[in-house]
């Protein structure tokens, strides 16, 4: 407990001036988050037994954030994918001279998974900064996740499978469909409030109610998909970096969803 006390004591101030900074501040966080959750996520996937290109996902996956950064902004949505696909064409040509057949289509898949899953869903953070009010959307959409969070947890303890029996126990046992309800209600709340105090679109309060919704949903599935691949891989937490909370990926599975999300929803109906 009190590991977890001094770990949100230190790394809320320090995330929330790097989200409002931007810049280099914030690149260095973001190559740490995707190179600490690619080594996690190969790590996780080999402790199951398969064989991932772990070195060569990571280095695609940290080439991500940087080329985003360090481009033209004109050009930065659609160089999220070159390092992607020069990582198919590698790993697909190393198989073939190695000549080996066996888990090809596994091995190559989770590699090009974890880069897809963790560094190019994550570095949409980078591009959501370029836009309007980007430091405070990002302090907006992480207060959102946490809201999420934390209302999913505490109304699934108190009502939890009281008017749906089934949840989500396959893949959380924890998880209910109240708690679920309830987190999509407290972020819808949480994202008005934060309009109301940051202005981010005070004269829209339509599509802030929907982003609300979306962000709640969204967060959910993220934090459900890294259960998922933990159940299947048999591993409680993706690490222990940060020692009671667990792993980069514990911290940021909901992060790596609504990231994109959120810049997509922005960059389409608002800017």
């Amino acid at each position: 407990m009190l590991n977890r006390i001094l770990v949100a004591l230190v790394g809320i101030p320090v995330l929330m001036y790097v989200y409002y900074s931007g810049g280099l501040p914030l690149l260095v966080f973001t190559n740490a988050v995707i190179g600490i959750g690619l080594y996690e996520f190969y790590k996780m996937s080999e402790l199951a037994g398969q064989k991932p290109f772990s070195k060569l996902g990571i280095c695609a996956g940290l080439v991500i954030p940087n080329l985003i950064y360090f481009s033209n902004p004109l050009k930065m949505d659609t160089l999220i994918l070159l390092p992607v696909v020069a990582l198919i064409i590698c790993t697909m040509g190393i198989r073939i001279f190695e000549n080996k057949v066996e888990n090809a289509s596994i091995d190559i898949g989770v590699t090009a998974l974890g880069v897809a899953y963790i560094s190019v869903l994550f570095s949409h953070i980078i591009l959501l900064t370029y836009l309007p009010d980007g430091g405070k959307w990002l302090i907006a959409v992480q207060v959102m996740v946490w809201v999420c969070d934390s209302a999913a947890y505490f109304v699934g303890i108190n009502i939890g499978r009281k008017f749906f029996k089934e949840g989500f126990s396959i893949i959380s046992p924890k998880k209910s469909k109240e708690g679920a309800i309830g987190a999509i209600v407290f972020t819808i709340l949480a994202i008005c409030l934060i309009n109301m105090k940051f202005k981010l679109l005070p004269e829209n309060y339509f599509i802030v109610g929907v982003l609300g919704f979306l962000v709640s949903i969204v967060a959910q599935i993220g934090d459900l998909a890294e259960s998922m691949f933990k159940r299947e891989f048999k591993i409680k937490d993706s690490g222990r970096i940060l020692g009671e909370h667990g792993g980069i990926l514990d911290r940021f599975d909901s992060m790596i969803f609504v990231v994109p999300t959120v810049y997509y929803i922005l960059k389409i109906f608002v800017y």
